[in-house]
């Protein structure tokens, strides 16, 4: 890696840092941006995708600029008391929504994400989230209005990010139509608690699907997609639990819970299409043994135990 690039990953990691130690709306921006800034670079220095990884890059940098420039102006007008005008708020939470890639702004997710390599989608899918979720968590703490708001588009997030899986027949896409959903059970999560958790639990599921993607290794592959889908007793199935379990202590309506449910439903179609689609892969390579069998065996193992013990 050249020193460049290092740089830029400091500026990745550092920015979003920034935006959660802030008490300063300008500040939070600036660190939103900053790791905004670093990914670009990272994302044209990709060579294993050339021409894709290019147009990528330039799709989400359009996608992000103007999803910065509106956040900018509607944080600085939301933060100066410009409350009562639900224009502002309007184009604030728009802005993030775009940020995150949430229903009705989840347009360009799966073109961006289905031209990037491992890394570069990890990144983009995970750490770069984590302002802007910051920034909902504080509006549903301090705005009665924003919570059935969040609920509602958070709902067909998950909803929507199922559908499209639906239609998927690459995984890279898939994995981006994932995102969309599993980001709107986070808007869930903002709510009612269990946000970081769920968030923490998904990066990890993720990180560990792109590791054995980069290792080529068929089986756990579709082991690690069988668990992102929240089946027990995979780990996933624990953030999901964890966020209904803290929506019903808080007596929420249970309509708000349709749109999750019914996107968690439908999306298992896909998970499971993609699982037979590698671990019959793997059944007729060279792959095939027991040593992996094993380590699959204690994948199983040690997801249960996790299981069991956050229960």
């Amino acid at each position: 890696m050249s020193s460049g690039n290092i740089l830029f990953l400091i500026m990745l990691i550092l920015g979003p840092l920034v935006s959660l130690s802030s008490t300063n709306w300008v500040i939070c921006w600036v660190g939103l941006e900053l790791g905004f800034l670093g990914l670009i670079p990272l994302l044209f220095s990709d060579f294993s995708f050339s021409s894709l990884s290019k147009e990528s890059a330039m799709k989400y940098f359009c996608i992000q600029a103007l999803a910065s420039a509106l956040l900018m102006l509607g944080g600085v007008f939301v933060f100066i008391n410009f409350m009562t005008i639900w224009v502002f708020n309007f184009t604030f939470v728009m802005s993030l929504f775009m940020k995150l890639g949430i229903f009705p702004m989840h347009f360009w997710v799966p073109s961006v994400v289905s031209g990037l390599n491992w890394l570069p989608m990890f990144i983009l899918l995970g750490w770069q989230k984590v302002p802007p979720l910051a920034f909902i968590v504080i509006f549903a703490e301090n705005l009665d209005w924003f919570i059935p708001f969040i609920m509602i588009f958070g709902g067909l997030s998950a909803l929507t990010g199922s559908v499209i899986g639906l239609n998927q027949t690459s995984f890279r896409a898939m994995l981006g139509s994932s995102s969309i959903s599993h980001t709107g059970w986070a808007c869930f999560g903002s709510v009612f608690g269990n946000l970081w958790v769920y968030f923490l639990i998904y990066c990890i599921t993720f990180f560990i699907l792109m590791f054995f993607c980069f290792l080529m290794h068929d089986l756990m592959i579709s082991m690690t997609v069988l668990s992102l889908s929240g089946l027990p007793p995979f780990t996933m199935f624990i953030g999901k639990w964890g966020i209904l379990k803290s929506a019903l202590i808080c007596e929420i309506w249970y309509g708000y819970l349709i749109f999750p449910i019914l996107g968690a439903l439908l999306s298992l179609f896909f998970y499971l299409k993609f699982f037979y689609s590698f671990y019959l892969k793997f059944t007729s390579s060279t792959q095939n043994s027991k040593y992996s069998f094993i380590t699959c065996l204690v994948f199983i193992f040690v997801s249960g135990v996790l299981t069991i013990m956050f229960f």
